[in-house]
């Protein structure tokens, strides 16, 4: 998924996506809530989590994101070292094309790039997990947004992406409020 600069504004206005279809549960507790809402500044759809139930995921990744996004950033950073290091980009062929030489730079601009951003990203993830504490909506899609910038993908919270399929820790997504 596209990163637009849209995704890192801190408020938002979220509407109810009344077109997505309603949350269904064994309960009846919340048969009838619209499943996603709509970030008005990107079109983007978010699972429609009760804000109580994003408030509580922020609050927990304030404690999971210097661990985890720690240990990631070394991972990904020993990764982008090496690929610069012994000019990876450089010697392994390139979507076929063995005289891409714009195409193998960029690459290796962006493993650079991704050098510099990394310890960035990991205190922005902090402040955004903070920051969900306080506005749950708008902290939850600036957590996903600096995750997708930052490794491609999610890491620890698959949940708050745009169209999200899947929780972390194996919860059903058609299901509201799980983990």
């Amino acid at each position: 998924m596209d990163i637009k600069i849209a995704d890192f504004q801190p408020i938002n206005t979220w509407i109810l996506d009344l077109n997505s279809g309603n949350w269904t549960d064994e309960n009846d507790m919340d048969t009838g809530v619209p499943r996603f809402i709509i970030d008005e500044t990107t079109k983007r759809r978010y699972t429609n989590e009760s804000s109580g139930c994003v408030r509580f995921k922020c609050f927990l990744l304030v404690f999971g994101t210097p661990i985890v996004h720690s240990l990631t950033a070394l991972f990904h950073a020993a990764t982008k070292i090496f690929n610069l290091v012994t000019l990876y980009h450089f010697w392994v062929n390139l979507e076929g094309d063995a005289y891409n030489f714009k195409g193998r730079l960029e690459n290796a601009g962006n493993d650079l790039l991704n050098l510099i951003i990394l310890p960035l990203s990991i205190v922005g993830l902090e402040l955004s997990a903070i920051f969900g504490v306080l506005s749950p909506y708008d902290g939850r899609k600036l957590y996903a947004s600096i995750e997708r910038a930052a490794y491609g993908d999610s890491i620890l919270a698959p949940c708050f992406q745009p169209d999200a399929q899947f929780h972390l820790f194996g919860g059903n997504i058609n299901e509201r409020d799980v983990f």
